[in-house]
């Protein structure tokens, strides 16, 4: 089998914080198999941007108010699964780890509520957004990985940033993209 490359993309936040996509999303994505958009793209012609330049997978987001998507998808690419969720859990969880955080402080639930509240079924990599923070963390042997924000000037953040995903059977590579510099780091993924 070939390797597969998935363009990862979330919180882009159109039209509340731009107008539209920035034209380098377009020519990164440019020849990808796949998009997985992790959620808060706010208006739907995000979507149809995206679907130009590869098939589209997106999931609601807490700021998609009205927009009819899933919660949460898995798809299953050369044998790897992949989870696709915005991080929040939707609203009931949201909230309770919104509480939570006040109390405790963000950084000891960040990535566990992730993997605790995204899927029951088992998973290589989840792919989320929500907290406009890329990260790359292997949490009981899945891999979970947050692009990083589109939208600009949003909380703390470095990019805005994109993610590819090179998949094939047994093997995982990441490319985190700074869309403002054009810097790019890449990690192998091992699955096991």
């Amino acid at each position: 089998m070939r390797t597969m490359t998935v363009g990862l993309i979330a919180d882009t936040h159109v039209p509340q914080r731009m107008e539209r996509l920035p034209p380098q999303v377009a020519e990164i994505f440019r020849g990808v198999a796949l998009i997985l958009h992790a959620g808060d793209l706010n208006r739907w012609p995000v979507l149809d941007e995206l679907a130009r330049l590869a098939p589209v997978v997106a999931v609601k987001g807490n700021a998609d108010i009205g927009l009819r998507l899933p919660w949460q998808e898995v798809v299953e690419i050369n044998g790897i699964r992949i989870g696709l969720t915005h991080g929040h859990g939707g609203w009931p969880i949201y909230l309770r780890n919104k509480i939570r955080e006040a109390t405790i402080g963000f950084e000891p639930l960040r990535y566990l509520r992730y993997a605790r509240f995204a899927f029951r079924e088992p998973v290589h990599l989840i792919v989320s957004g929500h907290t406009h923070r890329p990260h790359l963390v292997c949490v009981n042997g899945v891999w979970l990985v947050n692009p990083g924000p589109v939208a600009p000037d949003y909380y703390v953040q470095r990019g805005p940033a994109v993610g590819l995903l090179h998949v094939k059977p047994g093997d995982l590579r990441y490319e985190w993209v700074d869309l403002s510099t054009g810097r790019v780091r890449d990690w192998a993924l091992p699955i096991g």
